[in-house]
């Protein structure tokens, strides 16, 4: 019995840390997100879909509680796309894939290479070229298909289910 209880610990702490390890990883893949534009385009699709709503469903009484949830539902909805964006990414690279790609996203170059490509200093593309030529770099490239279906896949996925939802609400 003593042995039994021994091994439930056991258990419940390697799943604990297990689980631990994950969110620290989706946090992880979530900042990156964040650092690349990911989050920003999605926040701007969001917007986007508010706006054309907005058109052919102008507030009234009867939708105003579904233009309320739609309005206060946008960080929740973000969150849920990137959460999926973290699934795909979690699936093609090591947590120091994404610690390598992280460290980039937050230099000058990709900074820059996100406002204005065009604007890039002769220096900050060098280091856009070492990116992609690092090991991680020649992986996101080998993969951008597969990233490019599985993104597509969870986006349609997402702005389907977001559309449904503020038609079912606004009518």
């Amino acid at each position: 019995m003593k042995q039994l209880g021994i091994a439930l610990v056991l258990i419940f702490f390697v799943s604990t840390n297990s689980f631990a390890q994950k969110g620290k990883e989706q946090s992880l893949i979530a900042t990156y997100l964040k650092s690349n534009g990911s989050a920003a385009q999605y926040e701007y699709a969001y917007d986007q879909l508010l706006t054309m709503l907005k058109q052919k469903h102008p507030k009234t009484d009867a939708n105003a509680d579904g233009w309320k949830y739609l309005n206060e539902n946008k960080a929740k909805a973000v969150a849920d796309i990137m959460v999926d964006l973290g699934k795909v990414y979690e699936k093609h690279f090591t947590t120091e894939d994404i610690n390598e790609m992280l460290g980039f996203y937050r230099g000058d170059a990709a900074k820059q290479m996100l406002k204005d490509r065009s604007q890039m200093t002769e220096e900050q593309k060098q280091e856009l070229n070492a990116y992609y030529n690092s090991e991680v770099g020649k992986k996101i490239i080998s993969k951008q298909q597969v990233l490019g279906k599985e993104i597509g896949a969870a986006s349609e996925a997402w702005s389907r289910d977001l559309y449904e939802t503020a038609m079912t609400l606004l009518k």
